[in-house]
């Protein structure tokens, strides 16, 4: 996904650049080196997650692996904590490409127990994910801290996503409209969110996989929808592929570099 990467925009801080990535380069090759490296870092970075944890892996563990320097990684991405926040969006888009393509393949996709049952799925086969909501609460507090603090508008488009989905799904008859839109959004996070996280604190009471993902498509059902037809199934289906479909356009261009995270935080 070379579309993700933001090319390198910020001037480096400590380390040194690799005779590797110091040759000079005509104008029509320096942004295609810059986002193939770019991507290097990221699963240099990726790997590690899932190897080592967050919390043991240095900026210099991520370059060594990339085969870069130091300074090379940071003049892609300013701190390990958006070096990482990068990371988690590239996975997250995975995630969400998935949910776009399913409900254009086949639009009872659309319905909520059904995008929480692949969703509870899909982040049990997302490497990253596994590594950080289900391995220690540093990692996932300190990113969470940072993707508040620095990308609060890509937060924001995120959840106006899932809103918007639950809009669309009420005005076909799919949900239920005696609450609000927000507050099922709420609702709907929490119990997906609970069922994840609960996981590293009762392991041994954890019920098969596919088990659980049948009981989350169950409380979710229960708690929000309303029988539909097959027609207004349909006829939200459009609607909401596309939603996801802005969203993964957001995230296709939103790691953060150095420049990115400061013209942010002026504007």
């Amino acid at each position: 996904m070379t579309g993700i990467v933001i090319s390198v925009t910020a001037a480096a801080e400590g380390g040194t650049v690799t005779d590797l990535d110091s040759r000079p380069a005509g104008p029509a090759s320096t942004g295609s080196r810059e986002r193939e490296r770019a991507e290097r870092i990221l699963d240099a970075a990726g790997e590690l997650l899932v190897a080592w944890g967050y919390p043991r892996i240095t900026v210099e563990d991520v370059a060594r692996r990339a085969g870069v320097g130091k300074g090379t990684v940071y003049l892609h991405f300013s701190t390990k904590e958006l070096l990482f926040l990068a990371v988690l969006i590239r996975a997250k888009a995975r995630i969400i490409e998935r949910l776009a393509a399913g409900v254009r393949a086949d639009p009872s996709a659309v319905l909520l127990s059904s995008a929480a049952r692949s969703a509870y799925l899909w982040v049990h086969e997302e490497p990253i994910f596994r590594a950080t909501l289900l391995g220690d609460d540093d990692t996932l507090g300190a990113l969470s801290r940072s993707a508040a603090e620095n990308l609060p508008d890509l937060l924001d488009v995120r959840d106006h996503a899932l809103l918007a989905h639950v809009e669309v799904l009420r005005e076909h008859g799919l949900v239920r409209t005696d609450q609000s839109s927000a507050l099922q959004v709420h609702a709907y996070e929490s119990i997906l969110t609970g069922f994840v996280t609960i996981e590293p604190l009762s392991p041994s009471t954890v019920p098969a996989l596919e088990d659980n993902a049948d009981m989350i498509a169950h409380v979710i059902r229960a708690a929000f929808e309303l029988p539909g037809s097959p027609e207004s199934v349909r006829a939200a289906a459009p609607r909401v592929s596309a939603i996801y479909q802005r969203l993964l356009d957001r995230l296709n261009s939103a790691v953060p570099t150095a420049r990115e995270i400061h013209r942010h935080k002026r504007t």
